[in-house]
């Protein structure tokens, strides 16, 4: 197993650059101010990264997910437990909304891509990151049943079996033209996407498969040609 410490892992990978959730984090915060009212679309639990958008940073942070778990989310300063298609807002609520790694779970984006721009008032922004599904992880992903998820998911990142319950995947809106498509026709007036390849995440649970990770990242980052096989789809879609 790899680990953040280990002298192979700060060799290569020493530098922030290379860590994806900070620079997610720092692309929220470019469109958050301490007025603004912002929703945490997937919140969850509230997992403890130190870059995440906090409580006391905004008028208001609402937490908002299909599990039941947001409900005990300490980062945020309400908790809403969603169910079917509609958001539970008000028409032009938020100024910020934002997902981390939670619309490739989306059954219908185009209904919740809908619902987004609904509650979010005239300028305001959705920031999301989601996998690629080009990329070799999401490959694997859609090519591998659920009960395969279960088993080695939380495994490969180094966490424990019964760490979480992964979700179910959908693929739905992820490659860069799809997220173009969908986000104009649902009305937003600017999409910017960004593709990003960081270090090997999921394949940190043995030396032989890191390299051969590292390998891939240092080739689909050395041109912009290959931007299309990264791993991350970093998009921020403006109404």
């Amino acid at each position: 197993m790899i680990k953040s410490g280990d002298p192979i892992f700060q060799k290569y990978y020493g530098d922030p650059k290379y860590e994806l959730t900070l620079k997610f984090y720092t692309l929220v915060r470019r469109y958050l101010t301490p007025g603004s009212r912002v929703l945490n679309l997937g919140a969850g639990s509230g997992d403890g990264t130190p870059w995440g958008i906090r409580r006391g940073e905004a008028t208001e942070l609402v937490g908002a997910d299909v599990d039941a778990a947001v409900m005990e989310n300490r980062d945020v300063d309400r908790a809403i437990l969603l169910s079917g298609d509609t958001l539970p807002f008000d028409d032009e609520t938020f100024d910020l909304a934002f997902s981390d790694y939670v619309v490739e779970h989306v059954e219908r984006p185009e209904v919740f891509l809908r619902e987004v721009y609904r509650v979010l008032k005239p300028g305001g922004a959705y920031v999301f990151r989601t996998p690629n599904q080009y990329h070799y992880v999401a490959l694997v992903a859609r090519a591998t049943p659920h009960w395969f998820h279960k088993l080695v998911a939380n495994r490969m990142r180094g966490l424990a079996a019964e760490a979480y319950e992964p979700f179910p995947t959908y693929y739905r809106m992820n490659t860069r033209g799809e997220v173009h498509r969908l986000a104009v026709s649902c009305g937003f007036s600017r999409v910017d996407i960004e593709m990003l390849e960081g270090f090997p995440a999921y394949l940190m649970f043995n030396s032989l498969p890191f390299l051969a990770g590292m390998a891939y990242e240092r080739l689909v980052n050395s041109s912009q040609s290959l931007g299309s096989l990264r791993a991350n789809i970093v998009a921020v879609l403006v109404r």
